[in-house]
């Protein structure tokens, strides 16, 4: 997964060197400094959001952590199910990173939460719903969790987190990205499509995008391992003709 992550950010990086390069222009310096203290933003009142938790962190860094620098962590609600967490760092570099989730999603993610690292404000979301990330039974006659997992809690998290960020700093980003990959890559498009003005740079890699033509294609292939509905315990391909791919292999 580490290394995974690395790649990740090594291709956010370049991406992100090649915005800049097109665009003719340097970052606007800021100071980087907190304005206010970060309990502060407990009592920030935003339309329709609810701050939850407003804490500075100093990481443990003799504990195995991605999180290695000191960073304001604010948690809340969007709306009714929106759940998202934001990373501040104490020494900001003017830029704004958001990472996606996997799967169903269901809990907070953000694959770039280590940017924090780098001086990025970061964050990320579950999309509108709880829940284990292959599973989609949160979505059943539920056309809020569907409209805000197919597009909507990214938008509105990300808007939220610019609120935030002008709060804490003073000072709106200078640059915004989104890097996502799977249903984060599929985020990413959709930013792309219905609210290009939120991101300077999105990358959006192996995207599940076609979301109806994904889980239909899951089906046939669950099908095809489990040609019995009525015996979910053996599938065509056993754990002995996997032992000896992988031998030949």
């Amino acid at each position: 997964m580490k290394t995974l992550l690395r790649f990740c950010w090594t291709i956010f990086t370049i991406c992100v060197l090649l915005i800049i390069d097109t665009q003719g222009q340097e970052p606007v310096n800021t100071t980087g400094e907190p304005c206010i203290p970060c309990a502060d933003l407990k009592n920030l009142v935003l339309p329709d959001v609810t701050i939850t938790e407003a804490i500075e962190v100093k990481p443990d860094t003799a504990k195995p952590s991605d999180l290695k620098k000191p960073y304001c962590k604010v948690t809340g609600r969007i709306g009714r199910e929106i759940n998202f967490e934001l990373l501040l760092p104490l020494n900001w570099n003017g830029r704004f990173a958001m990472g996606g989730g996997g799967g169903f999603v269901g809990s907070v993610q953000n694959m770039i939460r280590y940017s924090v690292n780098l001086g990025y404000a970061t964050s990320g979301t579950d999309t509108g719903h709880q829940g284990f990330g292959v599973k989609a039974d949160w979505a059943y006659n539920n056309m809020e969790r569907q409209v805000n997992f197919g597009h909507l809690a990214i938008h509105r998290t990300a808007e939220v987190s610019r609120a935030l960020i002008y709060h804490y700093y003073g000072a709106t980003p200078d640059y915004s990205y989104f890097l996502g990959c799977s249903r984060g890559g599929g985020q990413a498009m959709m930013e792309a499509q219905r609210y290009p003005e939120d991101f300077n740079g999105i990358v959006a890699m192996a995207p599940a995008f076609s979301w109806p033509a994904t889980a239909a294609e899951f089906i046939q292939n669950i099908q095809a391992l489990y040609p019995d509905p009525g015996d979910l315990e053996n599938p065509v391909v056993t754990a002995y003709n996997l032992k000896l791919l992988q031998e030949a292999v």
